[in-house]
């Protein structure tokens, strides 16, 4: 009887000792931190003059985020910045870089669309909704998506996407992705700061009080 009651204790023990670590192990990959890589960029700024879309404003920080259409932590990093946008507003400025992946064949033509939208002034609206149906990219119509957000000149955008008038935008994003030795997406930089991986708002939120 004894043994029996040890054998049930120690079961218990083990069962307690299964869930402890199970938690912590979430805890760890919810958070993201043994993924995250920081490190330093001295020339930094560069990025600022590159960026087309850029306004007369000076910002005390930058979000350079080099992004790829297809790429799942880039959806979820996009939330987490219009989230820190809302929250500190002119103190902080987003700039966007295309880096589709080859591992990623539906990027490169979104990347291509999105440009095209921005020739009209309606990149960011066009970009939300190719990062809100990531999941259906294989289907998606970029004219129809043209049309549901607005822009006028349909047939100036149709034409824009078929000829690939953009190609030139996202072969300058790719070269300066490879100039700051960038390999993956997500990547941020935060002023002279770059940081890649499973990226959390913790973190963005921690370095961008760095610098206020």
């Amino acid at each position: 009887m004894k043994a029996k009651i040890d054998n049930i204790f120690t079961s218990i023990l083990v069962i307690c000792a299964l869930i402890v670590t199970f938690l912590i192990v979430r805890k760890e990959f919810l958070t993201g931190d043994q993924t995250i890589n920081i490190s330093s960029v001295d020339n930094w700024k560069e990025l600022i003059t590159h960026d087309g879309k850029i306004d007369t404003n000076s910002p005390k920080v930058y979000l350079i985020e080099f992004f790829d259409y297809e790429c799942p932590y880039c959806n979820t990093l996009d939330a987490t910045l219009d989230t820190i946008q809302s929250k500190y507003n002119d103190k902080i400025k987003i700039i966007r870089y295309h880096f589709p992946l080859n591992i990623h064949p539906l990027a490169y033509r979104a990347a291509i669309a999105a440009e095209c939208a921005s020739k009209q002034d309606y990149f960011d609206m066009y970009h939300k909704e190719l990062m809100r149906n990531q999941y259906k990219l294989n289907s998606i119509n970029f004219t129809e998506v043209a049309r549901q957000i607005g822009i006028k000149d349909i047939g100036k955008f149709q034409k824009c996407v078929d000829h690939e008038e953009t190609a030139d935008i996202i072969a300058k994003n790719v070269q300066l992705a490879k100039e700051y030795k960038i390999t993956g997406t997500p990547t941020l930089i935060i002023n002279d700061k770059m940081i890649s991986g499973v990226i959390n708002s913790k973190t963005i939120e921690k370095i961008i009080k760095e610098f206020l």
